[in-house]
């Protein structure tokens, strides 16, 4: 039997087809550069990407060619990052009078080498098959295309890319209100339930308004988000676990299970007790109830005392630790009997 408890949820790559007279006539400071900004960087238990902490992206780039179409510049190729400055390993330089459209990713600073691909036409990267990667916070960026009037002679800007965050967050904060003074609630076996979305097909699409990112959930894998269970324990008051997740919705259909365990100050465990709770989400920000969006750090907090959880030796989870408590009464002032005792006063004035 669980007890059931209230949590809140607030391919390698490609070298364009440059001739050699084409290189020797432009000049070296115009070859095409980046910088670099990353959205909504703040560090956690997980290994997010930062602006200051990008150190790889990978990149896509074209040019219009005269057959209407486009020439690549850039197939996956890897950027170094040095401050917010990205320089491709492949040197590629702007060509006047035409139009560039660029695209960037980064997996945690780590390449994917088959399953994303950038469609220049649509302006659109897709990640297919898709599992998400504590270590690995998948970040991408599109700028809006630049037009063939902006590149003229001397043109040397940097591609300037804002990256997001396509993954959501998901944190557990736990709480001990009575028990904290001598004794550790401890959390272990910390799991998502199996029917969560663990692998799926993501598109991020350039798009004038706002670029918009989604998750296609249909088709991708199930199962438990589990990697909590690496950690060998979470301290109420004092620690919390973070995860990076597929965006997804009904995530009121998810549950979340874990053990509590409390012990005391010489670490004999005194209780312990197994709890499910479900994920639902109600906020202003975002506004979607229910449902995980790309970008966004849920945090789940719930409170476990003592008195939710049973003692190790028994099997009966309706047995809960019975705190120590106490009963006073003060003692009455007892009269002597007799009451009164009478004493015979002297005289102290006659050099006594």
């Amino acid at each position: 039997m669980k007890k059931s408890m209230f949590l809140l949820g607030i391919a390698a790559a490609a070298l364009a087809s440059c001739t050699n007279e084409e290189v020797v006539e432009v000049a070296q400071n115009r070859a095409i550069g980046f910088s670099t900004f990353v959205n909504n960087g703040t560090r956690t238990e997980v290994t997010e990407v930062t602006t200051d902490e990008l150190t790889k992206f990978y990149a896509f780039g074209v040019n219009a060619n005269e057959n209407s179409g486009w020439t690549d510049l850039f197939d996956n190729t890897e950027v170094t990052v040095s401050g917010t400055d990205g320089t491709p390993e492949d040197t590629r330089y702007w060509a006047v009078g035409k139009e560039h459209r660029f695209a960037a990713y980064s997996d945690g600073n780590s390449k994917i080498s088959t399953n994303v691909a950038y469609n220049e036409t649509n302006q659109v990267l897709t990640f297919s098959s898709y599992t998400p990667d504590n270590t690995k916070d998948l970040i991408a960026a599109i700028p809006a295309a630049i037009e063939g009037t902006t590149v003229v002679a001397g043109y040397n800007q940097k591609v300037s890319l804002t990256f997001e965050h396509l993954l959501s967050q998901v944190k557990f904060t736990f709480n001990n209100t009575t028990d904290a003074d001598i004794y550790t609630l401890s959390i272990t076996d910390l799991a998502i339930s199996d029917n969560a979305i663990k692998t799926a097909t993501g598109t991020y699409t350039y798009n004038a308004s706002g670029n918009q990112i989604e998750w296609n959930t249909m088709g991708g894998t199930t199962g438990s988000y589990d990697a909590y269970e690496d950690i060998d324990n979470i301290i109420a008051n004092d620690g919390a676990t973070s995860s990076l997740v597929i965006p997804q919705g009904n995530t009121d259909n998810l549950k979340v299970t874990f053990t509590a365990t409390l012990t005391d100050g010489s670490n004999e465990v005194i209780g312990i007790g197994n709890f499910e709770a479900t994920l639902s989400y109600s906020g202003t920000t975002p506004s979607t109830s229910n449902k995980w969006e790309p970008g966004y750090r849920y945090n789940y907090t719930a409170t476990i005392n003592g008195s939710m959880l049973h003692d190790p030796d028994t099997e009966d989870p309706d047995e809960t630790l019975t705190p120590i408590e106490f009963t006073v009464d003060v003692d009455e002032w007892e009269n002597t009997s007799p009451v009164d005792t009478p004493i015979t006063p002297e005289s102290s004035e006659n050099g006594n």
